[in-house]
């Protein structure tokens, strides 16, 4: 997707470069040059508020179902039974959820300087679930950070991934104009993320019904007739770090307060990965909690230098009001990936969590408004 974006962004920007030195009004000429100004302007603050509807990348294989039908052989009678398995993979699947960002920028007074302080937030949380006798399964089996002598046929498995994400941002930019079209803003900074995700686990067991009901979903409550058992395997990953931040906006003016707006980012942040895992059992008689045993498991804490690149791209209106107050505003879609910034080996044991690192991934429209005042 970042390629996608990154190939319409450089697409959108370099047909927009022919038209870097002509007026709003006038055809189109072939343009001799394009130059390069620094633009004089006097102090001003720029307010913003930015709601994100992002999906992150919260995937999650939590159970394996096993489904056999047994019946004639239609093809060869005379073989006489006919015998066809199929097996499924149970997931979390990611959902869009909204978010938010802010920022304040001073813009200082002579040549088109400026420095920006933003914050984005966004948390998040997915689940699924899946009944053995609903589904017509003869077998489901727990996929996870259970260890093999765990693993076991259940009666019902469902999985859960909350994640919470926070960035804040300091850059200073530099407004360029190249034509009376063209506006240009390079920037330079740090940034400082925070990423932390969470997969759950439950798979709930039945017993003996005791004759007191039966079926139903069983998880997150003592099982039907009141003896069984419940599972609960839990993967907390947690990033944070700091680094350098670079990039640039590229906006095209189309006449009448509209443009288009590109942005292109990227980061390198120094920081630390924990790694906690946690398995459960909850043994029930009677309804009775009788029996619970806790295993866990952390990794020391390891550093790590994550990547991260970001691109959006946008349409945007802006309206000059009296006073010196203007008002802007903006909607785009936008992609942002933190490289191998989350630690989720959820297919081993909880001994083993050190070693499988993924992305941590968003995606997603946003809508943003900004009050300037000068």
């Amino acid at each position: 997707m970042i390629k996608k974006l990154t190939f319409v962004l450089f697409s959108v920007l370099g047909s927009a470069s022919a038209l870097a030195t002509r007026a709003d009004d006038m055809p189109l000429p072939a343009a001799s040059g394009v130059n390069l100004i620094a633009p004089h302007q006097e102090g001003s603050w720029s307010f913003a508020l930015q709601a994100n509807y992002f999906q992150p990348n919260n995937d999650f294989n939590y159970a394996v179902g096993k489904a056999t039908i047994t019946q004639g052989n239609i093809l060869v009678p005379a073989a006489g039974i006919f015998t066809q398995t199929g097996q499924k993979t149970y997931a979390v699947n990611s959902n869009n959820d909204w978010g938010w960002g802010a920022d304040i920028t001073y813009h200082f007074p002579g040549e088109g300087r400026d420095v920006t302080l933003a914050f984005t937030q966004l948390n998040s949380s997915d689940s699924d679930s899946v009944n053995a006798e609903d589904a017509n399964l003869t077998s489901l089996t727990p996929t996870g950070v259970l260890s093999g002598s765990k693993k076991g046929t259940v009666d019902d498995a469902s999985g859960k991934v909350n994640t919470n994400y926070d960035a804040v941002d300091l850059t200073f930019g530099q407004l360029i104009t190249a034509g009376s079209r063209i506006t240009l803003h390079p920037f330079a900074g740090l940034r400082y993320a925070y990423i932390d995700y969470k997969a759950t686990g439950t798979y709930s067991t039945i017993i003996d019904n005791g004759g007191g009901g039966g079926g139903g979903d069983l998880v997150g409550a003592a099982p039907p007739g009141g003896n069984g058992k419940e599972d609960t395997q839990t993967l907390k990953s947690t990033f944070s770090g700091a680094g350098p931040r670079l990039g640039s906006d590229a906006s095209v003016n189309l006449g009448s307060g509209f443009s288009l707006r590109g942005t292109l980012g990227v980061s390198l942040l120094v920081g630390s990965i924990d790694v906690d895992a946690d398995y459960t059992t909850d043994t029930y008689s009677s309804n009775v909690l009788t029996n619970s045993s806790d295993t866990k498991h952390s990794v020391d804490t390891n550093t790590r230098v994550v990547p991260e690149a970001d691109a959006k791209l946008s349409a945007l209106y802006h309206k000059d009001l009296d006073n010196g107050y203007a008002l802007g505003f903006e909607a785009g879609y936008q992609v942002t990936n933190y490289f191998d910034a989350i630690q989720n080996n959820t297919t081993s044991s909880t001994v083993d969590t050190s070693t499988s690192y993924t992305d941590f991934f968003m995606q997603g429209p946003f809508a943003r408004i900004q009050l300037d005042v000068a």
